[in-house]
C-alpha cells in the first residue's frame, strides 16, 4: 500500500528535521575535537619536559652527584609531575577516540537523511499543486513567491560571476605586483652590472646582454598590466550588471594606467620612480579590488537569507504544521 501524501510530507518532515540536527551535532563533535586535539599537543610537549627533567635527575653521568646533592624529594616531586602530565594527555586521549566514536556516528545518521532538503522540497510541489488548484488566492500568493525566488536566483548568479572577475582582476593585479618587483631588481641589476662593465673595461657585449635582459622584465611587465586591464574592465562590467537587481550601487573602479601611453614613455622604464608609482598604484587597485569583492560576498550572504525566508513563506502555506528549522 503506497503512502499517501501526507504521510509523505511528515516523513519527508522528520528527515529534514534530523538533517538539520545532525549537522549542528557534527559541527559541534568537530569543533570539540580540534579543541581536544590542541590540548593533546600541548600535553605532548608538556609530557615531553617532564621526562627531560625526571632523565636529567636521575640518569646519565652525572645522575649520581646530583641525586645527592639535589635529594630525593626534588626526583620524587618530579615525578609526581611526570605523572601527572601523562594522566591528563592520557584523558585527552580518551575523549577524542570518544569524540571520534560521536562523530562516526552522526556521520551515518546524515547519510541517512542525506538529500532530505530535496525530498521535503520536491514533496512540497506536489502539495503545491493541489493546493493551487483548489485555492486560487493561495495560487496568487505561491506564483508571486515563486517569482521572488526566480529573482533572488538571477541575482544570486550575477553576484557569483561578479565575485569571480573580482578574484581574477586581483590575481591578476598581484602578478603585476611581482612583475614591477621583478622590474626593481632588473633595473638595480642592470645599473650595477652597467657599472661593473665599466670598471672592468668589458665592454659592448656585456652591456648589450645587460639591456636585453632588462628589456625582457619590462616587456613581461607590459603584458601583466594589459592583462590586469582587461580583468579590471571585466570586473567593472560585472559589478555594474548586479548593482540593479541585488541593491548594490554601481562600482566604477580607477583604471588602470593607459597601457598605449606607458609604452610610449620611454622614462617609465629607465627610472625607477616612474615604475615604483605604477606598483603603488596596482598596490592601491588591488586593496580597492579585494575590499568590493567582499562587499558583493557579503551582499551574496544576505540574498542567501532572502532566499531561504522565501522558501520558509512557501513552506508555510503548503506546510503548516511543519516546524521552523
Amino acid at each position: 500500500m503506497s503512502e499517501s501524501i501526507e504521510e509523505r510530507l511528515a516523513a519527508a518532515r522528520a528527515a529534514r528535521k534530523e538533517q538539520a540536527w545532525v549537522a549542528q551535532r557534527l559541527a559541534d563533535a568537530r569543533a570539540d575535537r580540534q579543541r581536544v586535539s590542541t590540548h593533546l599537543e600541548a600535553t605532548k610537549v608538556l609530557v615531553a619536559s617532564e621526562q627531560a627533567d625526571v632523565d636529567r635527575l636521575a640518569r646519565g653521568v652525572g645522575g649520581l652527584f646530583r641525586r645527592v646533592f639535589a635529594g630525593r624529594d626534588d626526583l620524587t616531586r618530579e615525578q609526581r609531575e611526570l605523572a601527572a602530565a601523562k594522566l591528563q594527555h592520557e584523558a585527552l586521549e580518551d575523549e577524542r577516540r570518544a569524540i571520534d566514536a560521536d562523530i562516526s556516528q552522526l556521520e551515518q545518521r546524515a547519510a541517512a537523511v542525506a538529500g532530505a532538503d530535496a525530498k521535503y522540497q520536491a514533496v512540497l510541489a506536489e502539495v503545491e499543486t493541489r493546493v493551487a488548484a483548489g485555492d486560487p488566492e493561495l495560487r496568487e500568493d505561491l506564483i508571486a513567491l515563486a517569482e521572488t525566488d526566480g529573482k533572488v536566483r538571477a541575482a544570486r548568479r550575477e553576484l557569483a560571476e561578479a565575485v569571480a572577475a573580482g578574484r581574477a582582476a586581483h590575481d591578476a593585479l598581484v602578478l603585476v605586483q611581482q612583475a614591477v618587483s621583478s622590474s626593481r631588481r632588473a633595473q638595480l641589476a642592470s645599473d650595477h652590472g652597467s657599472m661593473l662593465a665599466d670598471d672592468l673595461g668589458v665592454g659592448l657585449l656585456s652591456s648589450t646582454a645587460i639591456d636585453l635582459s632588462e628589456q625582457a622584465v619590462h616587456e613581461g611587465l607590459r603584458a601583466q598590466i594589459a592583462a590586469a586591464q582587461h580583468a579590471l574592465l571585466t570586473f567593472q562590467r560585472e559589478c555594474k550588471d548586479v548593482a540593479r537587481d541585488a541593491g548594490i550601487e554601481g562600482v566604477n573602479l580607477s583604471p588602470m594606467p593607459g597601457l598605449a601611453g606607458m609604452v610610449a614613455r620611454d622614462l617609465v622604464w629607465s627610472t625607477q620612480y616612474a615604475i615604483d608609482d605604477v606598483g603603488a598604484e596596482v598596490e592601491l587597485l588591488s586593496s580597492y579590488v579585494a575590499t568590493t569583492t567582499m562587499e558583493l560576498r557579503a551582499r551574496d550572504r544576505e540574498l542567501q537569507k532572502g532566499q531561504a525566508d522565501v522558501l520558509e513563506m512557501r513552506a508555510a502555506i503548503l506546510d503548516p504544521a511543519r516546524e521552523r528549522l
